[in-house]
């Protein structure tokens, strides 16, 4: 029983908020060509929007292509390794729709702190810490969604962690360096 009101909304929305609340697999979203396209591209655009909020247009762009690509690329190789390769579509789907739900709420949340602390305040480090239990939450539904596309838990443990880790302090980082170089 849920203590939570139950909610009447279109399959996908309630498949995408079930996913969210760590009710329902991967399998629950659709398994099309163009909601693979458009979670991709919302995912993309949330982490650029995430980046824009503390590095310029060119690096934030190219963060969120290669997070996304890297995404794609981690996801296939993993399930290609445990066999389970035709859950690919169904998995991506539903990754790259959680991370860009996710990643919305983290870029709203993180304008809202930068408007209420100005400049001079040390606000990305603060944000940063502020916003950790997202990091968190967006660990617990790869991990989730990892689990019930068929891995076994510490694999996916690992995958998550890896995932957003170099991707938060290693790519990041990397990319606003590389481009203030050229």
């Amino acid at each position: 029983m849920s203590i939570s009101p139950s909610i009447s909304l279109p399959p996908t929305p309630k498949a995408l908020l079930d996913l969210i609340k760590l009710e329902a697999g991967p399998a629950s979203m659709p398994d099309s060509r163009p909601a693979l396209w458009i979670s991709l591209a919302a995912y993309i655009l949330t982490e650029t929007g995430g980046q824009l909020v503390s590095a310029d247009i060119p690096p934030s762009i190219a963060y969120g292509l290669v997070s996304a690509a890297l995404l794609a690329a981690l996801t296939f190789g993993a399930l290609l390794l445990t066999g389970t390769r035709e859950r690919f579509q169904h998995t991506l789907i539903a990754l790259t729709a959680t991370g860009a739900v996710i990643g919305l709420v983290s870029f709203l949340l993180t304008l809202a702190v930068a408007q209420i602390f100005p400049p001079p305040m040390p606000a990305l480090k603060l944000v940063g810490f502020v916003l950790f239990p997202l990091v968190l939450w967006k660990f617990t539904v790869f991990l989730w969604i990892y689990r019930h596309a068929g891995m076994r838990f510490i694999p996916a443990f690992a995958l998550g962690a890896i995932y957003l880790g170099f991707i938060l302090l290693i790519l990041s980082p990397l990319l606003t360096r590389a481009f203030n170089l050229i």
